[in-house]
Parts: C-alpha cells; structure tokens; sequence
C-alpha cells in the first residue's frame, strides 16, 4: 500500500514552481548579466576607436605633428585633447609624435616625455590600429592606437581609452535594467506559483498524488493485458506508450522516443487525420493486420494509438489457401484438357467413326503415358507432378511450351508436404508471371535440380516474353507492386517470403533477346 504524503499536491506544486523559478531567474540573470558586460565592452571599444578616429583625422592634430615643434604643457594638442576627452566621455586622448613623444595627456607633467609603452605604442608605427588592454600610468584599461596621416605619410599616433573602473562603473549601469528584471520576474514567478499550483490540482480532478499512483499501475496492467500489439505517439511521431506485446516484439520502440520514421510510415498516416481498419502490413517478413484511430480529447488531436494483430498464427492456413489456389488452378486447366478430349471422343462416336475413336484414344493414351510418365521420372512428388500437369496444359491453351528440362530431378528423400506446398506457391506464381509476359505464342523452360552437396534445390524459371525492365525489376517483390493492376502484386511477395524464410536467394536476369530467367536456391533442412 502506496504511504500517505505530508504534503499536499498544492504545497509540492508552490514550493517546485517557486524554487524552479529561483533558479531560472538566477540562472538567466547571470546569462543576461554576462551578455551585457561582453556587449558593454564591445560598445566601450567602438567608442574609443570612434573618438580616435576622429581625432585623428583633425586637421590641427595633423599640422602640428607634421611640423613637429617643441611639446610644452599648454600646446595647442593638449587643449584640443582635454576638449574631445570631455565631450566624448573618455579617460584619455595621448597624441604622440612619430618618436613616441606626449603632445597631450591627462597629467600635464607627462608632455614631452616618451610613452611609457613603447612596445605598445610602435604596433601602430606600420600605419595599422591595434587595441591592448594593459596597465599604463592612470591604472589598467583599454586602450586603442590609431595612425595619424598627412599626406599620405605617418606623421604619429593618437591613443584613447578608459580604465577598467570606468569600463566597470559602465557595466554596472546597464546591469541594473538586468537586476530589476530578475527582481520583477522573482515576484512574478511567486504569484504565478500560487496561481499555477490551483490549475495543477484542478486540471488532475482534485486528485492526490498517490491516488494518481494507485491507479496508474491499474493502467497498465490493463494495457498490458491485451492480446494485441499496441503503440500511442503523439504529434510529433514521439512513443508516448507501449504495451509488454509491442515491447517484445519492437524492442527498438521505447516511450520517450521518436518512433523509426520507416515503421511510422508504415502504420500510422503521416497527418494523423485518417484511420485505418483492418490493414495488411508486411514487417519485418511478418504480416500483421493494423488498425489506428486518432486520440482526441475535447475536439483536441494529441496523437495516434495503433493496433497490431499478428498473423503467424494464421500464416500456415493462409499459405495452405494459397497452395491450394494454385493447385486448384491447375487441375482445372487439365480437367479443361480432358474435357476437351471427351468431347472429340463423343463427336466420333455418334459419327461412328469407330476406328478412329480407338486411334484417338490410342494416340491420347501415349501421349499422356509419355508425358506424365517423364514428369514421374524426374519429379519424385505425385501432387508436384499434378500440379506441372495442369500448368502444362494450361500454357498450351495460351499457345505457349512448357517443358521440364531433362537435368530436371526431384529426389523423394527431400519431399515433404510443406516442400510440396512451398514449390507450388514458387513455381505457380513464376509459371502465371511468365505465361502473362508472353503476348500471343512462346516458350517456358522450367529447371528443378537439387544440390546434395549444399543441400540446396535450385529452380530456375526462364521464358522468351517481353522482359521485365530495370525499374520495374527493383520493385517487384515489394507488396502489393504489380504491372497488371489492383488486386495484384502479392504472388511475387510471397515468393520472396518463402525464399527468406529459407535463407535462400533469388535473383532476375534478362534473356538475349528478350525474355527473364529467374534463379532461386532454396536451401533443404534435415526436418523438412
């Protein structure tokens, strides 16, 4: 039994918003903090390039320098310095000659003495600005040297900057929008907690936690419960829940994970807005029948739930239904055949051509006797040598040979009757493929031999009708895929299901001139 909490949902839901949003606002404080310095530096440099830029390109600063006279504490540059210093908000604008020496600085007895960085300073010589940020006389702080020309010659530098309490005193100004933002948003999220924890409790039906905790295993024991696989996603293609079937049989599928986009295109729709009832899937060689339905709650579409009914429990009635279709098929191509036969035997008789009845019969009698006395030889399989009977027949009703090849053998050892099964499937829908490439008249060459070193049977399938072409050929065994319209294309699917089920393989090539040969190896087992 689930112990009672001390606290109720209402208490939990005020505490977590309000710690959470603490720690937001520190959090994003400190960012936004960060981010101000780092902008208010990069604005500090632009306006310590900007100011000496443009002290740079005074005329007066130009002439003197070029003239070169004598520094003394009250010169024309210094007045000029004190005035920009002032007016642009800066700690300093030092002009100095091409020999590094002061025309101005903020502590007058500093003109006409060398810079106290030259190393610094001669960066600039080659006509080129370079910041620095190091200590000079009026503390540590930024600092840009900028040329200045006349004439196209370097006639010396000019130097602006600001200390780093200055820089600070900056920062902290255009931090405290930040601070009073954090304050406000701390105040905010206090009232938003109150507010949010009376949703919360309303939104769960009034229900306590560990009331949610009693029913929630209740849940899933009811989903787990059911004899179908089960898969919900929501809008954006996210596992949102499984049962233990889907688990077992997808183990790749976990909740909290973007479904395989290759599986969410096979079950669900990519706009979630269609259900499906019903639907034949092949995945991974397993067929299941699939149903979705949309979850929605108050008109509002969350998601997809998907239904997956595995079929192998039906497959082997399935493919007993189709093995009899196609030996059904061809025992009525040869029953067509005798009726045929009977037929004639009939017109003679009320003829009574007599004679000629017993010729006829004889000459059937032969031909039949050859015929399916050759296919006993070399096919140790009664229903297998039925089954090529009746396609026998059923190719020369479309004016087409099918004929055995003479290496063609079938041992009895190997038959069983999923073999016999599995080959009428294979051969009928090969034989009915290439009958139907074939327009008017041709041939069909069937191969049966079987390997006993490998233990392999090989079967190769080859006709002389219109060929498959290449883009075609890439999709043939891919479901529901047919040339020759709805209600189609699973013959060859199916095909492809037996031949991986025996890891065997499989392969299609073209006939000069034209026509298609297909090559399979079906490996034999012991059990079978």
């Amino acid at each position: 039994m689930l112990r009672k909490s001390r606290f109720s949902l209402r208490t939990k839901s005020v505490l977590l918003v309000f710690l959470t949003t603490v720690i937001f606002v520190i959090t994003a404080g400190s960012i936004a903090s960060y981010h101000v310095k780092q902008s208010q530096k990069q604005i500090i440099k632009e306006k310590i390039a900007g100011v000496a830029r443009i002290a740079a390109q005074d005329a007066t600063v130009k002439e003197t320098l070029k003239k070169h006279p004598q520094p003394t504490q009250n010169n024309s540059l210094q007045k000029y310095a004190n005035q920009i210093t002032q007016a642009s908000h800066v700690d300093f604008v030092v002009i100095l000659d091409r020999k590094l020496m002061r025309y101005s600085h903020p502590d007058t007895s500093r003109i006409g003495k060398r810079f106290s960085s030259p190393q610094d300073a001669k960066k600039s010589s080659t006509g080129k600005s370079h910041y620095s940020h190091r200590k000079g006389i009026l503390g540590t702080g930024y600092r840009i040297f900028v040329p200045v020309f006349k004439n196209k010659q370097q006639v010396g530098i000019v130097c602006v900057g600001l200390t780093d309490s200055s820089i600070n005193r900056a920062i902290l100004s255009a931090q405290k929008a930040v601070i009073l933002g954090s304050l406000f948003a701390l105040c905010a999220g206090i009232i938003l907690a109150l507010f949010l924890a009376q949703r919360i409790k309303k939104s769960l039906f009034n229900m306590e936690p560990d009331e949610i905790a009693t029913k929630l295993p209740e849940l899933h024991a009811i989903i787990d419960s059911i004899d179908e696989i089960l898969i919900a996603v929501n809008e954006q293609n996210i596992v949102i829940t499984t049962n233990y079937l889907a688990k077992k049989t997808f183990p790749a599928v976990k909740v909290g994970t973007a479904l395989n986009s290759n599986l969410a295109k096979l079950i669900f729709n990519h706009n979630h807005s269609q259900n499906k009832t019903n639907v034949p899937l092949l995945i991974n060689a397993k067929e299941y029948i699939v149903s979705t339905n949309r979850l929605v709650y108050h008109d509002k579409t969350y998601g997809q739930i998907a239904l997956l009914q595995d079929q192998s429990k039906y497959q082997q009635l399935s493919e007993q239904l189709a093995g009899s279709e196609q030996y059904i098929q061809a025992l009525r191509a040869q029953s067509h055949e005798f009726r045929n036969k009977l037929q004639a035997i009939y017109d003679m008789i009320e003829l009574k051509q007599y004679d000629n009845v017993t010729n006829f019969i004889g000459k059937v009698n032969a031909n039949y006797q050859q015929e399916f006395g050759q296919l006993n030889q070399q096919i140790e399989s009664p229903a297998l040598v039925g089954f090529l009977t009746g396609k026998i027949n059923q190719a020369k009703e479309q004016k087409v040979t099918l004929t055995l090849t003479p290496d063609s053998y079938l041992p009895q050892a190997i038959v069983s009757d999923q073999l016999n099964l599995d080959l009428i499937k294979i051969l009928g829908n090969l034989i009915d493929n290439a009958l139907a490439a074939i327009d008017t008249s041709g041939a069909i060459k069937l191969e049966l031999t079987y390997d006993t070193e490998s233990t392999t049977l090989i079967i190769e399938v080859t006709d002389n009708g219109s060929g498959i072409p290449p883009a075609v050929r890439e999709q043939l065994f891919k479901q529901k895929y047919s040339t020759k319209g709805k209600a189609h294309g699973y013959g060859l699917m199916l095909v492809k299901q037996i031949i991986d089920n025996h890891h065997g393989y499989i392969d299609i090539t073209p006939c000069n001139p034209h026509g298609s040969n297909f090559y399979l190896e079906l490996p034999i087992n012991s059990e079978e």
